[in-house]
């Protein structure tokens, strides 16, 4: 288990929040060119945002790519650069119509989608295995769609596929590392997991929700979540952004504006590597209104 803590005098201040009309659920970022590639949690389409101009540009997946009931949504959660020059955007695999890939060319804007049922089932057993030496218990949690793995981020690092599971109530989250031919359709393939503390927010449990390179390092996202399960949502009570190294693990509180501790969901993180800018995008968990654009400032005080 790794312990993340929390870094005196760290902060991570939301500067700036805005709205994506015509995007729900946002679940990913990926920073590519001058633009971002939204992912949604509820839909079949991705969007392209130029951050200059704040012009959008639908790309449908799938269908019509409208936005679909809870059990019937994609539940596309991880999205990332590569390999090569595509988007890679995985599903969270907690229920049966979850566990698919889509790859997005960055050239041509071609999509292909992947049924990815035996990566899972890998997946699946590397947590159930976690869960087990944790609590000693092979029950499933209540409330789940019968699958206890919930990807909600991923990265190609040291030349490894990292996934990221978003635990809840007694599922710890953890770090997946495959070996990266798995995108090249070879069988799975898992190097390491292990199973991550992220600490608490207001008496609640950080449990990430999406990650992102920089050099060395992984920058992630946490949200603590008053909810017994992965499936049910519930009000969130605290973020945090996170740096991950080998074996250790920081956070800092995201605030706004104002100082308070934000209470946003905030799902996918981005980096402009040449500017430094951190993006991030949220979930409201409310059909009717739209995911916000947020611009994040990391300060480092005495």
């Amino acid at each position: 288990m790794i312990f993340a803590t929390q870094r005196p005098g760290l902060e991570a201040r939301i500067v700036s929040a805005r709205t994506l009309d015509g995007v729900g659920a946002g679940s990913a970022l990926v920073w590519f060119e001058g633009r971002l590639l939204v992912v949604q949690d509820d839909a079949p389409s991705v969007v392209w945002v130029d951050v200059a101009t704040g012009q959008t540009q639908r790309l449908v997946l799938e269908g019509t790519g409208e936005a679909l009931a809870k059990k019937a949504k994609p539940d596309f959660e991880v999205a990332f650069l590569g390999p090569g020059r595509e988007v890679t955007i995985l599903g969270s695999g907690s229920s049966a119509n979850r566990r698919r890939r889509a790859t997005v060319n960055l050239d041509s804007n071609a999509v292909q989608l992947h049924d990815e049922g035996v990566l899972f089932d890998a997946l699946e057993d590397a947590v159930r295995a976690l869960v087990n030496v944790n609590l000693d218990t092979t029950e499933k949690v209540p409330g789940t769609f019968g699958h206890l793995v919930n990807l909600e981020g991923g990265a190609i690092w040291r030349n490894l596929l990292r996934l990221f599971h978003r635990g809840s109530g007694p599922i710890p989250s953890a770090a997946i590392d495959l070996d990266l031919d798995v995108l090249a359709g070879a069988p799975p393939k898992i190097v390491s997991s292990v199973p991550y503390n992220l600490g608490r927010v207001c008496g609640k449990q950080l449990h990430f929700t999406d990650a992102t390179v920089l050099g060395s390092q992984l920058v992630y996202l946490a949200v603590a979540e008053d909810t017994p399960n992965a499936v049910d949502d519930g009000p969130v009570v605290g973020a945090a952004l996170g740096f991950i190294s080998s074996d250790s693990a920081y956070w800092a509180p995201i605030t706004e504006a104002s100082g308070e501790l934000s209470i946003r969901k905030v799902e996918g993180i981005a980096m402009d590597l040449w500017s430094g800018v951190i993006y991030g995008v949220t979930d409201p968990d409310d059909p009717n209104k739209a995911a916000e654009l947020l611009t994040i400032v990391i300060s480092q005080t005495d």
